[in-house]
């Protein structure tokens, strides 16, 4: 193989969700005992924080599942020559706006849009073979379909250059 372009643990790639998880699980365990503990407010503020802890506990399995999910179908690994670098500008809140990098790819008739940290985008370089593993994960936010002629990619573990014989 290459030279290795990026790589992170199973941690690292993961910590977008897992962090969700554990921030609506505090929060969803936090409103169960608010509900119980709020007698003096009367029954219908113990019902209504009783509702947003079990909600929000339920999302939070729910995000878990699919978490888990994707680490349990394991890593994909594919020769892909990037074609594109661009970034792209989502609203983040509070009127400020964050980047999203993005590497457009191609192995064979399939097209690929990795989402990478700041870092691989700089060091990828346009129309290279790269060997990329990647985990397929979709959160339960995500309205971009995924084909069989079309994958968005936001859990990438490894990138590394590969011969240009390898890509399609």
């Amino acid at each position: 193989m290459g030279t290795v372009v990026y790589s992170t643990n199973l941690i690292w790639a993961f910590l977008g969700p897992l962090s969700s998880v554990l921030y609506t699980s505090a929060i969803g365990i936090f409103g169960l005992i608010a509900a119980f503990r709020q007698a003096k407010q009367g029954r219908r503020v113990q019902i209504i924080l009783g509702l947003c802890g079990i909600f929000l506990l339920g999302f939070a399995f729910i995000t878990a599942s699919f978490t888990f999910a994707s680490i349990a179908a394991g890593p994909k690994t594919v020769s892909m020559r990037v074609n594109d670098k661009s970034i792209g500008r989502r609203n983040c809140g509070n009127g400020s706006t964050c980047a999203d990098y993005i590497l457009a790819a191609t192995a064979g008739p399939v097209s690929y849009d990795l989402l990478v940290n700041s870092q691989a985008y700089n060091v990828v370089r346009v129309n290279t073979c790269y060997q990329v593993t990647y985990y397929q994960y979709k959160s339960l936010l995500d309205s971009t379909p995924d084909t069989e002629l079309y994958h968005r990619i936001k859990v990438v573990s490894r990138i590394e250059t590969a011969d240009a014989a390898a890509c399609p």
